[in-house]
């Protein structure tokens, strides 16, 4: 039964006995009541009785008085005048005890008066008539009896006594009524408490019925809902854990035990260090064990850790932490995945990447600008069939290119792998230089493509990412645009936004593909792909780098009109290059007081300053703005610092920028953030002289930069140094001349080829360290597609055949730009 059902259910049974315990107190006290007054009825009735009876025996005695003075006169006897004498003597005390019981009632009273008189004046006639005869006139005696006076005053007495005698019964009536009525209300009162009882008993009957009905139904459905949760852990494949917030093992499932080795009782209470590596207990709550906040587990937290088998034996596991809220507290429930074979299966995966990428790819690179040079009269004036020929293997190279590009970009979308190189951009100029690079493709289609004019549009992104983007919508306008047609280009800045469009003439988009327009491999009729060319991921890959940039990729269509498609960009309010300003600071601290002292003591020594309160703002500002440092507090309202640190550090456009620590706990901060590229830790209050030097370190230019090369093409290593000219570039072809340059001088950036003659390119990071153990930053650029989370040293990420030199350039520049400076 559920809680509230229970509270109702009690609550009714209180109720119940309250009204039951009032209604017996009423009811006893109503019958005490009715006892006391059938006592004081007994008491009313005896009184009544004797009442009456007295009456009555005084209305006795004056008759004996009469019998005895009849019988005197007429025989002169006097025995006959004992009654006569015991009546006169007993008649007084009869009346004045009858005049006690009339007390408070007056007509009573009045009648006892009355009768007093009645019974006055018929002694007088006794006396009268008794002293004749005593004298010896009988005649006079008898003749007084026979007047007729003497029986009209025993008729008065006899009245009264009558009147007296009906009154008193009257009133014994009334009295008997009245207990009558309380009686039978007492009989109702008793049956109502009686029927009251019966429903109470059986309304509670009833309910624990119900209860206990309730009860067993609860129960069931929680033995089968705990059967089935049983059922579900038991044949789960992966492995859960249920920890204490302290992170102490509870309970293991079968799963877990076939993982880790262990069975559930050897584990019991453990530390969960013993199955995943994690610090071990001791060093505060699991959650701060894994540099997580408290809130983290609302939404669900994962990690990526190592599981420890009972043998001893490591495997890679993915780990899914979620909350259960118990009555004893919040433990952690962590479901544990071995990616062992996820992670080989990645590995095959990305060697095929590879494989394709550098094997198929550069290869390709050559045939397709070899056709194209024989294709343009490099080689000489060809025949015409053959030219045609030759045309034609252009062509499909150039496609079987875009496939293969198409094919690798969406596995690294899929893989999160598609790096972004933001930047400050133009969109106008983007749609300028995707036009150029259509151009040909439309002018051998006999479309002509046209940008309206306008103004800038300022945006921030990936440039090569958005031509492609631009170049894609253009290629599709031209392909579906008639002979002779117009693709009309539109760059036109927003309240909010920047937004390109591209207008074709075409067909349209029919309604039933509109759905399903931006799927991968999506063709409006699988006729399109032999006759307009295509694999239908162009589409697909455009909308994700859209959303990548934290716009959106979308169209208007009326068949047999054509389409425009629309590229929508956050407008960008600024373009300024970065490093432009005079040195400013970027200040993430949540206390303003702190924060405005901070400001003030930069202010001071000439640095401008920007406050952010929360490491979301900070975060924004650093990769919105240009800053040549940040001071960081390590406790903050939405994230802690260290966590701040590394996502700057992961950014391509923030990892550059140097940190330093300001804060009240710099030894906790030191141990979680160990690992962290950190300029300086200082603790509150803030020394105004360390912070001085300390930014100032941090502005000084210290000459050309210096870059190593890595690559064992002479020609690339030529163009790139010719390229480079703001920085001093040493070149050298291999591992081995790579680690004796290493030697002698410590190079600022160090860009790297992967295909080495002695080695992986990637061999050479662990060595990639300066004077003060600071790792040096690294650009591969490469044939070979990679990711930039490789290792913490790679900055960028350039592919050769996509990448320009002056691209290169251009990264070279931003990774060794000194803070407040140009290189």
């Amino acid at each position: 039964m559920a809680r509230p059902d229970k509270r109702r259910f009690r609550l009714v049974v209180v109720l119940v006995s309250a009204i039951l315990a009032v209604l017996l107190v009423f009811t006893g006290l109503d019958l005490r009541r009715e006892f006391a007054n059938a006592g004081a009825l007994r008491t009313e009735v005896q009184r009544s009785y004797d009442t009456r009876l007295q009456i009555q025996s005084v209305f006795s005695l004056m008759q004996d008085a009469e019998t005895g003075q009849r019988g005197y006169i007429i025989t002169g006897d006097e025995r006959y005048l004992q009654p006569y004498d015991r009546a006169m003597t007993e008649v007084d005390a009869q009346m004045q005890s009858l005049r006690t019981l009339f007390e408070g009632d007056d007509e009573q009273i009045a009648d006892h008066g009355y009768l007093s008189q009645q019974i006055a004046r018929k002694r007088l006639t006794l006396e009268a008539s008794i002293d004749l005869r005593e004298a010896g006139d009988v005649d006079d005696a008898v003749a007084a009896v026979s007047s007729g006076e003497g029986r009209t005053v025993m008729d008065g007495i006899r009245l009264v006594v009558d009147r007296m005698t009906r009154r008193e019964a009257a009133s014994l009536q009334v009295l008997s009524a009245g207990a009558h009525a309380r009686t039978e209300r007492a009989e109702r009162m008793v049956i109502v408490l009686f029927a009251a009882l019966v429903l109470a008993a059986a309304g509670t009957a009833m309910m624990i019925w119900r209860y206990l009905a309730t009860r067993r139904a609860f129960l069931e459905r929680l033995e089968v809902a705990a059967a089935r949760h049983s059922a579900t852990l038991d044949s789960a494949f992966d492995a859960i854990v249920t920890l204490n917030p302290s992170g102490s093992i509870e309970t293991l499932n079968p799963a877990a035990e076939r993982m880790f080795g262990w069975s559930a009782g050897e584990v019991g209470r453990r530390d969960v260090s013993l199955l995943i590596d994690v610090a071990a207990n001791g060093q505060g709550s699991f959650l701060d064990r894994l540099d997580a906040s408290q809130g983290a587990l609302d939404d669900g937290l994962l990690r990526e850790l190592t599981g420890k088998r009972k043998d001893g034996g490591a495997f890679p596991a993915d780990v899914a932490l979620g909350a259960m809220d118990l009555p004893t507290g919040r433990h952690v429930v962590a479901v544990i995945r071995d990616v062992t074979e996820r992670r080989r299966v990645e590995e095959m995966k990305d060697a095929f990447v590879s494989t394709v990428s550098h094997e198929l790819r550069t290869p390709l690179t050559s045939i397709a600008g070899s056709l194209g040079l024989l294709a343009g009269g490099a080689g000489g004036e060809l025949p015409d069939k053959a030219a045609r020929l030759i045309g034609i293997a252009h062509s499909n190279s150039q496609r079987l290119v875009r496939l293969i590009n198409d094919i690798l970009d969406v596995e690294k979308m899929a893989s999160g792998q598609l790096v972004m190189a933001m930047a400050p951009l133009n969109l106008r100029e983007i749609a300028a230089r995707s036009i150029e690079g259509v151009r040909g493709y439309a002018d051998q289609l006999g479309v002509a493509l046209v940008l309206t004019d306008g103004g800038a549009a300022p945006v921030r992104g990936d440039a090569d990412r958005l031509i492609q983007v631009v170049t894609n919508l253009l290629s599709n306008a031209a392909k579906f645009s008639p002979a002779g047609g117009e693709v009309t280009v539109t760059v036109n800045p927003e309240t909010r936004i920047a937004r390109l469009s591209v207008i074709d003439r075409g067909p349209g988009i029919p309604e039933a593909f509109r759905a399903r327009i931006f799927g991968k491999f999506a063709q409006a009729d699988s006729t399109d792909t032999r006759a307009k060319g295509g694999t239908g991921l162009g589409l697909a890959i455009a909308r994700e780098i859209a959303e990548r940039h934290g716009g959106r990729l979308w169209f208007e269509s009326v068949e047999g009109e054509g389409a425009t498609f629309h590229l929508d960009l956050p407008l960008e309010q600024s373009v300024a290059e970065p490093g432009e300003g005079t040195g400013r600071v970027l200040i993430c601290e949540d206390d303003p007081d702190t924060a405005q002292v901070l400001a003030e003591m930069l202010a001071h020594e000439g640095y401008q300053t920007d406050v952010a309160g929360t490491a979301r703002d900070a975060l924004s500002m650093a990769r919105a703005g240009a800053y040549a440092a940040a001071l960081v507090d390590l406790q903050l309202p939405d994230a802690d610092g260290v966590s701040l640190i590394r996502a700057l550090k992961a950014g391509a456009e923030t990892r550059a920028m140097p940190v330093i620590v300001v804060s009240g706990d710099v030894a906790r901060g030191k141990v979680r953030g160990r690992s962290l590229e950190v300029a300086d830790w200082m603790e509150k209050p803030v020394d105004q002289s360390r912070l001085r030097l300390a930014v100032q370190s941090l502005m000084k230019a210290n000459g050309k930069p210096l870059v190593l090369h890595v690559d064992d093409d002479p020609d690339i290593l030529e163009v790139t140094r010719q390229a480079l000219g703001s920085v001093e570039v040493i070149g050298v072809g291999s591992l081995a001349e790579a680690r004796t340059a290493l030697a002698g001088r410590r190079p600022d950036l160090v860009i790297l080829d992967l295909a080495l003659p002695d080695g992986h390119g990637l061999d050479l990071l662990p060595e990639l360290t300066d004077e003060d153990g600071g790792t040096i930053p690294v650009v591969i650029y490469s044939a070979q597609d990679m990711d930039s989370q490789t290792a913490p040293a790679v900055r960028a990420v350039l592919t050769k055949s996509r990448m320009s030199l002056t691209q290169l350039a251009r990264t070279v520049r931003r990774l060794t730009r000194r803070p407040g400076g140009r290189p």
